[in-house]
Order: structure tokens, then sequence, then C-alpha cells
């Protein structure tokens, strides 16, 4: 960033009229400095709050892998001879960590348009640019391990009595504002939350980690029938093991191809001891699937309602939070 020789006088000019600072960014762009960039975040705290991502550190780690983010995140699709398109109006770092913000606090454009002294058009063209950019860019942070990999970090408490266990799944509901079709309405409708859904399905590695999540499907659509078309059971090799909630009756459709499920028992009637013992044991084990489902929807623009005018990138948006959730420590710590 290139700064005007006399800025601190500017600065103490600005201060004493309580205006924003002026700074220049790139050649002749002028824009007002962001009430908050990431230069001013000094803990990793603040960085978890206000991005998602764990620390500073991570976060520049991140945005150094992003050398195309200039070219792909143009805001006109132009074809002029020229190629420049319309001029930036924050730099580079300030648009992701915008993104990030919105991502992770659910901020309106409006109020970021505030934050970061630009026009509400322009921050919604930034948000919907860099949402388009991450989906690709961030996917590498969502990935399925090999079977090998699975069981080289497969913590003692499921290698003891779960061995063959692949992956753990759980579906998940977001709340989306009423659609005036009749139609959709039906289709969206869920019986379980009794409101307008979004509904995907997550799975987790034995150790923790989030390696599968869907598309987002209508909140009417049952857990069997996301499980059959989301693409899991391609993923999956003969003889591995899905633990799932007691709800996805799915047998039917794992056992030709050779995977088994580890269910809790279905209480037809008064458990034994050991089924007693087997539902606390799978219980226990399932409880990170839910733990990192919590994690993704800490950030706050899936965990409100989601606007109809998210409808068509809201897939994508889940799945960056997917990625960006798997930065943070591990949820599954091994046991001596």
């Amino acid at each position: 960033m290139i700064f005007n020789s006399a800025e601190p006088y500017a600065t103490k000019f600005c201060d004493y009229l309580q205006k924003p600072i002026l700074t220049s960014v790139d050649a002749g762009t002028q824009f007002n400095k962001p009430s908050v960039t990431i230069e001013d975040i000094n803990s990793d705290e603040k960085c978890m709050f206000y991005t998602g991502v764990p620390n500073k550190s991570v976060f520049y780690a991140l945005f150094d892998e992003m050398g195309d983010a200039s070219e792909k995140t143009k805001q006109n699709n132009s074809s002029s001879s020229s190629g420049t398109g319309r001029p930036r109006s924050l730099r580079l770092i300030d648009e992701f960590f915008m993104v990030l913000m919105r991502l992770r606090l659910g901020l309106l454009l409006g109020d970021l348009a505030d934050r970061f002294f630009v026009s509400k058009s322009t921050c919604g063209v930034i948000c919907e640019k860099w949402i388009e950019y991450l989906h690709l860019k961030l996917s590498f942070l969502t990935t399925w391990p090999s079977r090998e990999i699975v069981d080289k970090f497969m913590p003692k408490k499921f290698s003891r009595k779960y061995p063959n266990c692949r992956v753990i799944i759980d579906c998940t509901e977001f709340f989306t504002e009423t659609n005036q079709s009749l139609s959709n309405k039906s289709l969206l409708f869920s019986s379980y939350k009794s409101h307008i859904t979004y509904k995907a399905l997550l799975g987790i590695s034995p150790a923790g980690l989030i390696t599968f999540v869907s598309d987002l499907w209508s909140g009417g659509i049952s857990d069997k029938q996301i499980t059959k078309q989301c693409g899991l059971f391609e993923l999956c090799e003969r003889g591995d093991a899905i633990m799932a909630d007691k709800g996805f009756l799915i047998t039917d459709l794992t056992t030709p191809l050779g995977i088994s499920m580890i269910l809790p028992p279905f209480k037809t009637h008064r458990f034994s001891r050991r089924e007693v013992e087997e539902t606390r044991r799978i219980a226990n084990l399932r409880i990170d699937v839910e733990r990192a489902m919590e994690r993704v929807k800490n950030f706050r623009i899936l965990s409100g309602v989601i606007p109809i005018t998210l409808s068509k990138k809201v897939s994508k948006i889940l799945k960056i939070c997917v990625d960006l959730s798997n930065l943070q420590p591990p949820l599954v710590h091994d046991d001596p």
C-alpha cells in the first residue's frame, strides 16, 4: 500500500475532524480505510471471531495460496481488449477478510458496506465473486482419505471395537425463508423441524475430520434418500463400515455393496446389558459428528434463516464453511 508522505499531518487533521482517513491502493485508486482490517487483529481469539480461521498465520497462509485471486475475482467479466476491468475499491486481502466476515458473522451486505466504505452493490459483487472462487480454491481442505490413511490415524477407541469404520454420518438442516411457490414449500418443509429447511449429509472420519459433505437438498427428503443419492456409496469400498444413527435404515442398500452398518440396537424389547453397553458406546463415538456440525453452524451465515437470495449459492457457502472448519484444532483426542 502506498501512503502519502504527509500522512502523519493528515491523520491528525482527520482525527480532529472525526472523519475517516483516505489512503491509496493501486495506481490512482482512492478509498477509505476499512474500520477493521486483518492488521488490526491482535489475538487468535479475535481472528477466530471475525474469520473462523484459528490465527493470523493460517489466514496469511491461505491468502498466499491465492495467487490467481486478482484475476479470478474481477468485478466484471468485460471482454475488452485492455482486459483491465473495473478497478478495485479495496486491497485484495481486505476483500478476502470481508468475505470471511460475511460467512463467519453472517453480516448483511449493508453492514459490510459501511464497515469497508464501499457501496452495497460493490460489496455484493465482491462477495459473489469470492464465494465462487473460494468454493473451488478451498476444496482441497475437505477430501476423502484412503483406507490406509483412515487406519493410520484411527483413535484407539475406534480400533478396539470398530476397526473397519470408514466414516460417521449424520444429516443436518438449515432454516431458510418461506418460498412463495406452494410446490417448493411442500418439498422444503421439514416435519422434523416444522419449518422450511435445506438438508445436507455430513461425514467425518474416525479421527474427527469432516471428509464428506453433500449438496443441500430440500428439507423434506428422507435420510435414506439423501444417503442414496449424495454419492457417498461410490466413495466407500467393500469391507468398509459406516456408523450412523438408528434413523438411517439403509442396510438394504449397503449390504449388496459389501458395506456394513454400525447402528445402535433397535428398541423392540427391553435391552440386555450388552445392548445397553453397545448403545452407550456408539453414542459416545457419534458425538463427534454432532460437534463437527456445530462447528460448521458457528458460521453464522448458516445459523439463522438463510434468505432466498442466497439459494443459488448456499451449497457452495456450506462447503466453504466446512472447508474452513477443518482448519480448526482436532475434535478427537486419542486416549492412552
